[in-house]
């Protein structure tokens, strides 16, 4: 009983590792922007589809932002976004978040927002 039961745990074990993708990338970094408000960049590779996000936090809600992101130099997709308060601080931020293809080879992704009204610039570059 004992020898069965080591055996059906070292079995399961070993499909949890086996089901796990080798090639999972996890980066995240933060930055300032080019008047004081605040970046996150993060990247997340799994099953050959990157998860990738950006967020500002910024003083003033209601403020659009134009994002754009390249992947390996080449324009991708851009977004307009607007702030939000949010609830449980002073700040308001802006969340944007995408689904990209694993392409062959090393893969770079800049960021880029720029504030309509303001004209501040957030910029992150992330590889994997």
């Amino acid at each position: 009983m004992r020898r069965s039961l080591l055996t059906a745990l070292m079995a399961s074990a070993s499909l949890i590792l086996a089901s796990t993708p080798a090639t999972a990338i996890e980066t995240e970094k933060t930055g300032k922007c080019s008047a004081g408000s605040i970046w996150q960049a993060d990247l997340e590779l799994e099953y050959k589809v990157f998860d990738l996000g950006f967020e500002i936090d910024t003083k003033n809600a209601d403020e659009n932002w134009n994002f754009t992101l390249r992947h390996n130099g080449k324009l991708v997709v851009g977004e307009n976004r607007t702030t939000v308060k949010d609830f449980d601080d002073s700040y308001a931020e802006v969340e944007w978040d995408l689904i990209r293809p694993d392409r062959k080879g090393s893969d770079t992704f800049t960021f880029r927002a720029v504030n309509q009204t303001s004209g501040e610039v957030c910029k992150a570059t992330l590889k994997a």
